[in-house]
Parts: structure tokens; C-alpha cells; sequence
């Protein structure tokens, strides 16, 4: 496990994490991360959705100690795990690349 990871990890499971990640010039191709990460110790099931409701990703059964990671545009989105619903917001922050790790327990 590289050292970014284990920070990383240590850092989500204090819960959300927010980190800002270099990615070029901002444009309306810039896309941000959702980052699923299931700490529950078994499989569950993890889905994104947009403000309307509809779902965008998912996954019936994330495997124990698994990121899901997904790309999406700025903007609002509610991440549903067993811990339950987190909205959480991506930034469009000029030049970067806004990601969010969400703990599923």
C-alpha cells in the first residue's frame, strides 16, 4: 500500500474526507470523485444519485475493505450507504479537481 493510500485510508475512517486533487485546467470536462469506501467488514450495498433522485452508480454488493470510485461533473449528489444518505457537494475549484470519500459504517 503506497503512503497516499494509507492517509488516505486513515483519514476516511474518521468519516467524510474532503481532498483536493491537481487535475489541469478547470473546464466543463473537469470531472470530480465520489469515493465509496466499505468499512463495514462485509458487502453492502452503495449507490449515488443525482439531486432528482435518479441514480446514477451503484453496486448491490461493494466487498469488505472496497473504494467505488466515480467521476461526476459539479454539482450536489446524495451517496446512500448503511450509515445512511450524506449529500455531499462537488466543486468546480479552478484548476482542481474536487473528490470526496464517504465512509459506508
Amino acid at each position: 500500500m503506497t503512503t497516499a493510500r494509507r492517509v488516505l485510508t486513515g483519514l476516511a475512517t474518521a468519516g467524510l474526507l474532503i481532498t483536493v486533487l491537481g487535475a489541469g485546467s478547470a473546464t466543463a470536462a473537469t470531472k470530480g470523485k465520489i469515493i465509496i469506501y466499505n468499512n463495514c467488514g462485509k458487502a453492502v450495498a452503495t449507490t449515488i444519485h443525482r439531486t432528482d433522485g435518479a441514480m446514477i452508480a451503484g453496486t448491490g454488493a461493494a466487498p469488505a475493505g472496497s473504494y467505488f470510485p466515480y467521476p461526476v461533473n459539479p454539482g450536489t449528489y446524495q451517496v446512500r450507504v448503511p450509515a445512511g444518505n450524506r449529500n455531499v457537494r462537488i466543486l468546480d475549484l479552478g484548476g482542481k479537481a474536487h473528490s470526496v470519500i464517504v465512509k459506508a459504517c
